[in-house]
């Protein structure tokens, strides 16, 4: 049989190989579905084990061995233990020490970092620029005047292609992060078990997964949109539409859906944050280990909430504290640098660098708690 079979593990190059050893080789777990193989007809560019699906079908219609049923870990039945969110938090900390700080290595930071980077590129800075006047008044004031600006734009229609050509433009550049963060998850989740791979590797490693979970955002922040519509329309209808028509005048039967409608957007936006942050935590790593789609890992995700609901409450409230605990940290090294440290903090890149050991330590703190649920599902380390 021919030997045109390659395949690279943590970047090093190893073959010619037939391609019933390259399957034995998966079939043993010396090789994973994020692994990299080639052979001539994929022409300059390698795959992931994964989409190569000849190479996970049996040869022949054999009975399975008990080895390989041992191997083969289910997704959903398991109850697994209760995860502890201390335990889980100490175990990501003892983890970032190692990798980082007790074999210090600048290449290996840096890397690190911009994978880091584009795991978190364009996510809201947390920034709130509230009401600037403490009058009473003020409040309503502004909402007069962007009522005023929209109603006069609606006027323009010149304007408008021009405001709506913009949000089109905004649009386009918020899908192309969320098509790097996607590959940036993936990537840092790939470096958290294997810190010295090459960026090239991760990076071509993380594809078919990362496109798989941008598919899935785009459709879920579709739906959130669309429910976000229909609050503004009920808002328009129940709100808006007769306080303009009183003549900006308030009155008291605005109260009630006016707080309706308040507390609609309030808990949607709740909603969505707390699916994205899920997303990124716990569907990002199932889909790692097991090449599911993100629909088959929110099951995963699921079933771990149906089972221990209290557990990933804590595991929600805890990692709350801690990054405010982060935020904290980061205010005071800008302070006792005199601002200087705030540089490197607004730059691209840079930004991922200074804050490795903040996203690599929640990055594995979840990893770690879905270990502590089930590690033969996710472990800890590879």
């Amino acid at each position: 049989m021919e030997r045109k079979w390659y395949y690279a593990v943590e970047g090093v190059r190893h073959g010619p190989v037939t391609f019933e050893e390259l399957r034995a080789l998966v079939g043993s777990g010396a090789l994973t579905s994020i692994d990299l193989v080639w052979q001539p007809d994929f022409g300059p560019e390698w795959r992931n084990v994964g989409q190569v699906r000849p190479l996970f079908e049996a040869p022949a219609p054999q009975p399975p061995t008990a080895e390989t049923a041992a191997r083969k870990v289910p997704l959903l039945g398991v109850t697994g233990m209760r995860p502890s969110c201390r335990a889980a938090a100490s175990q990501a900390w003892a983890r970032v020490v190692e990798v980082l700080f007790r074999t210090f290595d600048v290449t290996r930071w840096f890397s690190m970092g911009f994978c880091a980077w584009l795991a978190y590129v364009g996510t809201p800075s947390g920034n709130f620029n509230g009401v600037r006047d403490g009058k009473p008044g003020a409040l309503k004031e502004q909402a007069d005047a962007l009522l005023d600006k929209l109603v006069s734009a609606a006027a323009h229609p010149g304007e408008v292609a021009s405001e709506l050509l913009l949000v089109a433009l905004g649009l386009l550049f918020a899908l192309w992060l969320c098509s790097l963060r996607s590959r940036g998850d993936f990537m840092l989740m790939h470096r958290w078990y294997r810190p010295d791979a090459p960026i090239r590797q991760c990076w071509h490693s993380s594809r078919a997964a990362a496109h798989e979970l941008f598919v899935w955002r785009i459709f879920f922040f579709l739906i959130a949109l669309l429910l976000l519509v229909l609050v503004g329309l009920v808002a328009y209808a129940q709100v808006v539409g007769p306080y303009l028509a009183a003549g900006k005048v308030w009155s008291a039967p605005l109260v009630r859906p006016t707080v309706a409608c308040v507390t609609a957007a309030v808990l949607l936006g709740v909603g969505v944050q707390l699916v994205a942050h899920l997303a990124k935590a716990f569907v990002v790593p199932v889909m790692y280990w097991h090449g599911v789609t993100a629909s088959r890992a929110w099951l995963v995700v699921f079933a771990l909430c149906n089972q221990y609901p209290f557990a990933v409450l804590g595991y929600l409230a805890c990692g709350a504290l801690l990054w405010l605990a982060a935020v904290v940290a980061l205010l005071a090294f800008v302070a006792c640098t005199c601002c200087i440290g705030i540089i490197p903090l607004a730059l691209p890149y840079l930004s991922g660098v200074v804050m490795l050991p903040m996203y690599l330590f929640f990055r594995g703190y979840a990893v770690c708690f879905l270990s502590q649920w089930r590690a033969e599902l996710v472990p800890a380390e590879a």
